[in-house]
């Protein structure tokens, strides 16, 4: 028989960021009284908007073992939503006489959940988050302004110049990266 998932200990998992997330996972894992992780990983394949999940990423992400992206994050969440019969866009703590109830709080599951993902990709305790998104910059970042595009260039280069941290864009980031970054794939 499969053994029960349990919330790692704080000894496993130390206060911060990763271990809230794991958390409010936890509530819902908990909520949806603890199904096999077979039963999840099959349910994330067939919902509406499918996102199929293993079950190995499952249990990674519900030991805090790895983040991985906000689609898989996300599908989970929906999958032991439907467990529940709940919706995941529904307030996070819907009854006011329950002891969890924050009037200050409006947030939906997801909402809650996607902000403590946000939280532990950026290394963020809860008070440090930002409250809004930063500003996008006014001009995309490769746009070459159309002064130089009539001038030939950069001075006659055919880079733009090294101070001007727009100009030039960083190569693509693999999809796996090691040392804790996202990863779907079981570790075998």
């Amino acid at each position: 028989m499969p053994r029960m998932l349990r919330i790692p200990g704080k000894d496993v998992l130390p206060p911060g960021p990763k271990r809230e997330l794991v958390a409010e996972l936890y509530v819902h894992y908990r909520e949806a009284a603890r199904p096999p992780l077979p039963q999840i990983a099959t349910l994330t394949g067939t919902m509406p908007n499918p996102h199929k999940v293993s079950r190995e990423t499952i249990r990674r992400l519900l030991t805090g073992t790895t983040t991985s992206q906000w689609a898989v994050v996300d599908a989970l969440l929906r999958a032991l939503c439907h467990l529940q019969d709940r919706d995941p866009d529904g307030r996070r703590w819907p009854e006011p006489d329950d002891n969890r109830w924050d009037e200050n709080d409006p947030a939906t599951c997801r909402e809650h959940l996607h902000r403590l993902w946000n939280n532990d990709i950026d290394g963020l305790e809860p008070d440090e988050a930002p409250a809004t998104p930063p500003a996008a910059p006014a001009q995309a970042a490769s746009a070459v302004p159309p002064a130089r595009q009539a001038s030939g260039g950069w001075g006659g280069t055919a880079s733009p110049p090294t101070d001007n941290p727009w100009a030039t864009s960083s190569p693509p980031k693999p999809a796996v990266q090691t040392g804790g970054g996202y990863s779907d794939e079981p570790p075998f």
